[in-house]
């Protein structure tokens, strides 16, 4: 009867020579604990899933300009622990910020206004609902929460000039689909007076 390895010492250091044998056993190894991990800290099975999938698609497509100074085990789940940590935070952002989102958007549906400005209206709405994620949360706590860079900084863990590209990327998608940048400015200071 053959011994059963240890896989606690098992050398995965050919993984960052591109051996899919070792690759594969180290995932045989730590998927399911690092999924029932990161489950106690998500909750959300599929979300677990998906986060500890990522880990082991990015070490793999990363292993030549990775620089491990722990245990791959320590790694993996350090790693699991970051992005469910990720995941959180951006829940928490989404629920903090999206009603308000919405809250703003319902008010443009029920104000009055001419056949041209309800154009203009549906397609402001749009672009603010395919802006990218993060880029439409920083438009709506600085737009519509009116809050500071700095704040907005501070509050999302991203510096000032982040905060300032992510603005710039949400204005020029308005310039370019809605020809009248100034429009949507004063819906919003419409919008935050009758608040």
């Amino acid at each position: 009867m053959e011994a059963k390895k240890d896989t606690s010492t098992m050398d995965y250091g050919e993984i960052f020579k591109g051996n899919t044998r070792a690759f594969e056993q180290l995932f045989k190894n730590y998927y399911a604990p690092l999924r029932g991990y990161c489950q106690g800290i998500v909750i959300d099975k599929q979300i677990s899933e998906d986060i500890v999938q990522d880990a082991f698609v990015y070490l793999w497509n990363n292993r030549k300009t990775l620089e491990i100074k722990t245990t791959i085990q320590t790694y993996l789940y350090s790693t699991v622990r970051h992005g469910a940590l990720h995941y959180l935070k951006k829940q928490l952002m989404e629920r903090t910020h999206f009603p308000r989102l919405a809250e703003f958007i319902t008010y443009l549906q029920e104000s009055e206004y001419s056949e041209e400005e309800v154009v203009k209206l549906e397609k402001a709405k749009k672009i603010l609902q395919e802006l990218p994620e993060q880029c439409r949360i920083v438009f709506v706590m600085n737009c519509i929460d009116g809050k500071k860079y700095k704040d907005i900084a501070e509050e999302l863990n991203i510096s000032v000039n982040t905060v300032k590209t992510h603005l710039s990327k949400a204005y020029r998608k308005f310039r370019e689909k809605l020809d009248d940048r100034a429009y949507l400015l004063l819906l919003i200071n419409s919008y935050l007076k009758k608040r």
